[in-house]
């Protein structure tokens, strides 16, 4: 197989991708993902020139990722591999209505890019994902310091994510009037806050969790009277570091800005639930653990679509399907009212 690029298919894969960035307006992580499986596809196939396509290339190209390792030297996940296949059946679809390919390509032979429905199956089954229950989640925040400016803020990350399950990009993007503690809620208007697909989400704090009530009021009032910001300032500033000769980077305070990823509040989550003895869940964990909660003690259904939106789901399905899976010990004890 050759490695040198090919200029006829190189051009075409750039204007594939223009049209999925501003015809379909799909995310630049989205079209990372894309541009990872037409180079994969593109180097299997010796780099032939794409007008030349003929259906064993979408069979063997199955059949190769079938047996195709991750990094990690186990065999791709199924998921991974519809991944793969969904870009590369987009590409050709595309591909049989453009000048110079509709002769060769006809929109049927797209279909051909598609797993077993076995695989499919498989690829579709929603994967049980690492949560922690609430009782964790009020452990680590119980066992986190507030004794400092800093340490207040992490705290009040942590307990920010436990009363909401707001997702970590948006939470980086908060301002402080975004919080209205009387009403127990935050406005996550997309004009200010990082919401998913630009989505605007009224989010409130979920029952139970009164210490973290607690420690988002003090932060704030910290904000306010001590660190001295205005409304319109970051809720969670970053932090500032100056260059130390002796010791490298010293933390000094916040900035007035935000952070520019999410990277710092994964740590301080990951090390929260480590520092209580726990395994080291991800922000994401945190609206698992919500929606499962809700699974399990919700009362009706109005509860669930309630906790659904609280997500920023457009559908309680996704809630219940991506979310709010329930393990086998609950699903025994639920069905048969034994425990």
């Amino acid at each position: 197989m050759t490695s040198k690029p090919n200029e006829n298919n190189e051009r075409t894969k750039r204007d594939f991708l223009t049209y999925r960035k501003h015809s379909k307006q799909v995310s630049e992580k989205t079209l990372d993902r894309e541009i990872a499986a037409l180079e994969r596809f593109d180097i299997w196939n010796a780099r032939k020139d794409f007008v030349k396509f003929h259906i064993d290339w979408a069979v063997g190209f199955r059949a190769y990722l079938e047996k195709a390792k991750a990094q990690t030297g186990k065999p791709l996940a199924k998921s991974t591999t519809r991944a793969i296949m969904a870009t590369l059946r987009e590409f050709f679809l595309w591909l049989s209505q453009q000048d110079g390919f509709r002769r060769r390509i006809k929109a049927r032979d797209a279909n051909y890019f598609r797993l077993s429905l076995r695989d499919e199956a498989e690829a579709r089954a929603a994967p049980e994902r690492p949560a922690p229950s609430t009782h964790q989640a009020r452990r680590a925040l119980e066992m986190m310091p507030s004794t400092t400016p800093r340490e207040m803020r992490d705290k009040a990350i942590f307990a920010l994510l436990c009363l909401t399950g707001i997702r970590v990009a948006a939470l980086t993007s908060l301002k402080i009037k975004h919080v209205d503690l009387s009403e127990k809620s935050v406005s996550q208007n997309p004009r200010e806050v990082a919401t998913k697909f630009g989505k605007k989400i009224d989010t409130f704090f979920a029952k139970g969790f009164d210490e973290a009530e607690t420690t988002l009021t003090n932060w704030l009032a910290c904000l306010d009277e001590v660190v001295l910001y205005s409304p319109d300032d970051p809720l969670f500033p970053a932090t500032a570091l100056i260059a130390d000769a002796s010791a490298g980077f010293t933390a000094v305070g916040f900035t007035r800005t935000h952070w520019k990823t999410t990277e710092p509040v994964r740590k301080i989550v990951n090390s929260a639930f480590d520092n209580a003895g726990l395994p080291a869940f991800g922000p994401h964990a945190f609206r698992h653990m919500l929606a499962r909660h809700a699974a399990k003690t919700c009362t009706s259904v109005a509860e669930l679509v309630a906790t659904s939106q609280n997500l920023g789901h457009t559908d309680v399905l996704t809630t219940l399907r991506s979310y709010g899976q329930i393990n086998r010990e609950d699903q025994r004890r639920l069905i048969t009212g034994r425990d």
